[in-house]
């Protein structure tokens, strides 16, 4: 039987830094946050491929007295903390006493530092956790830790390191946090000899982020202020002319602290619910200030990981704040030149990070560092009813009720048309709608014509702005809040079916849907058992009186079954988008004046911008814009 036996120090050492050093960006992670809390204002990062031949953090922090440097070598030796009481109230990056150690054990470094006080700094060798060499050396006041040749004793754990690209990669992002976290801090980072980007030290953070993102991202920011009795929330998100394939733009800093929080990613997209298309993510860049005391960032060695104490409030409080600043800015989809001339439905046009820049074209560096802060101005116009002789709701259900005769509906087709040329599209004669101080956020808006029989024009009263609206999309966005209120206020207005219609089932639906009988009649739609797998509706919404009532009712049973029972909210949610899809469509003929009512109806939601599916309603060229494209403006 084998015995139990003490390890020795070299191979527990190693064993603990296979917790802390996962990879190059680690020591760089841990290295800068020392920086960090050593009060340095500026700090270089520099690597050499990929971190694993040359890490390097200089910074001008206070520096390590003499008499202490080879205890920051050693394990669970820290200035952070003085017992486990103050892990409830940390106000520092570091705190566990284990980087510096765990890093000395897997690699060379070399240390320089010197404190104000000091008139020579000290310089340290270590190897594999012994220390080589100590002597004094000339410095500036700070620090210079250098690592080479990472897990030169840990073979198995080299092997596993990544091409020097992804470890590249992966350190370029953990930088980049790491300056966003503190833009009073100025970074340079040196990739293999090129400066890849240098950070200002500014009290501003919308400027960290011009230095470190493209001017597509930059310039679709807006701005998050929410402060409550438990926490504050700063920074920005984005636009809905923005959006990624991936979350990784989505950054959160908790007390300066920089974590990842897979909850609160969702709870962040909640806030664009119907807002993006499917499978797109929006960016944004949050500071979370909160009580220390109900945070616990002792989760894991990586200290990206944390839990707080009273978790749903503060992520519903986060969601409330982009949700507010979302719906309290216009956020009407915009069409840029570059948009139209480079048809590329699979790419998302956004200019090449800052990373892929090169040093050798310091003018294309500066167009991102330098560019001048120009934020959008954002107008919170108001809509209102057009001035008509009945109640637009009620001319535009008329339109899709579609109940007149064909051969009625073919002269006043006729008749519109000729009225259009004359008057109804003629621009000195156009019929604008009415503003109204009753918080809606079209601006005014005058039909200058359709096109296609789906896009419907318009221009603003200046005539500085052209709009184009997608007629089914505003039409699924008016059924889906229209249909949304009524659920919540339970007061879905429904109407008797002249004819009930019979359904036959199989055991598996006509189960669901009996069990989920009462959801159903939430919906509006009353249905009785009648017979051996089969069931009959007598009532359904009137929103779907011209809808085919079969396929209305396997949309919502299908989502029933496919539905995770623990969070019905969010499969309601689901039903009335997919139901919603039965609306004016792309083709229908409409007139003048239900074209208007559409307008009004569109412009009491409160999104109008985006369908329920998150594709645009509606999208607007400038004047400028379209002179661009005629190049009667050159630049």
């Amino acid at each position: 039987m084998t015995k139990i036996h003490l390890l020795d120090n070299e191979t527990i050492n190693k064993i603990a830094a296979g917790e802390v050093i996962e990879n190059p960006r680690s020591i760089v992670k841990e290295l800068v946050e020392n920086s960090i809390d050593a009060g340095a204002d500026e700090i270089i990062v520099e690597i050499k491929n990929g971190g694993k031949s040359l890490i390097r953090i200089t910074d001008n922090g206070k520096g390590i007295d003499k008499n202490q440097v080879e205890d920051a070598f050693k394990r669970h030796c820290t200035s952070k903390i003085l017992s486990s009481d103050d892990l409830s109230s940390l106000h520092t990056l570091g705190f566990r006493g284990e980087a510096l150690a765990s890093i000395a054990a897997v690699a060379h470094v070399e240390m320089i530092t010197r404190t104000k006080e000091a008139l020579l700094g000290t310089k340290i060798t270590i190897e594999g956790g012994n220390i080589v060499s100590r002597e004094e050396a000339g410095c500036p006041v700070g620090t210079i830790i250098t690592v080479t040749e990472l897990f030169y004793n840990v073979p198995a754990r080299k092997k596993f390191l990544k091409s020097d690209a992804s470890e590249s990669i992966n350190i370029n992002e953990v930088v980049v946090s790491l300056a966003l976290s503190k833009e009073n801090i100025s970074f340079k980072y040196i990739n293999n000899n090129n400066v890849a980007f240098k950070t200002p030290k500014t009290n501003n953070f919308l400027n960290t982020i011009s230095s470190l993102y493209e001017k597509d991202l930059y310039n679709s920011l807006l701005e998050v202020q929410f402060d409550s009795s438990k926490l504050k929330i700063t920074g920005f998100t984005t636009n809905l002319n923005y959006y990624r394939g991936s979350r990784k733009l989505q950054i959160v800093f908790v007390n300066g602290r920089y974590i990842k929080h897979k909850r609160m990613s969702y709870f962040i997209e909640a806030a664009y619910n119907t807002l993006l298309p499917k499978n797109k993510h929006p960016a944004c860049f949050l500071k979370v200030e909160i009580d220390p005391s109900l945070v616990d960032v002792n989760v894991h060695p990586a200290k990206t990981e944390i839990r707080f104490q009273n978790e749903e409030t503060v992520l519903n409080e986060i969601k409330s704040a982009i949700f507010s600043t979302l719906h309290s800015n216009s956020i009407i989809k915009e069409v840029k030149k570059e948009t139209i001339l480079h048809d590329s439905p699979k790419s998302e046009n956004v200019k090449p990070s800052i990373f892929e820049i090169t040093s050798d074209n310091e003018e294309q560096r500066a167009d991102y560092i330098f560019r001048e802060i120009n934020q959008d101005e954002y107008s919170n116009l108001k809509f209102t009813e057009v001035n008509l002789n009945m109640n637009p709701e009620n001319i535009f259900d008329e339109a899709i009720n579609k109940t007149c005769e064909e051969e009625k509906e073919h002269s006043k087709e006729e008749a519109l048309k000729s009225e259009a040329t004359e008057s109804e599209y003629e621009p000195q004669q156009q019929s604008f709608i009415e503003v109204e101080k009753d918080g809606r956020k079209l601006p005014e808006l005058s039909v200058v014509g359709i096109l296609m029989d789906t896009y419907i024009i318009c221009e603003n009263i200046e005539k500085t702005e052209m709009y184009m609206l997608d007629q089914h999309a505003a039409h699924e966005r008016i059924n889906y809040e229209r249909f949304l209120n009524q659920y919540n206020s339970r007061k879905i207005v429904q109407q008797e079916l002249l004819m009930p219609e019979v359904i036959s089932l199989s055991y598996e639906d006509y189960y669901t849907a009996v069990n989920n009988k009462e959801i159903f009649e939430n919906l509006g739609f009353f249905i009785e058992n009648f017979g051996i797998n089969a069931i009959l509706i007598n009532n359904i919404p009137v929103i779907f009186k011209d809808s085919n009532i079969r396929d209305i009712f396997y949309i919502i049973l299908d989502a029933l079954k496919n539905s995770d029972s623990t969070d019905i909210n969010l499969s309601i949610d689901k039903i009335i988008k997919n139901a919603c899809v039965k609306s004016v469509k792309a083709g229908d003929k409409l007139h003048i004046q239900e074209v208007k009512a559409l307008l009004n109806d569109l412009g009491k939601t409160d999104n109008p911008f985006t369908c329920p599916h998150g594709r645009p309603v509606i999208i607007k060229m400038t004047k400028y814009e379209i002179e661009r494209m005629f190049e009667r403006i050159q630049n």
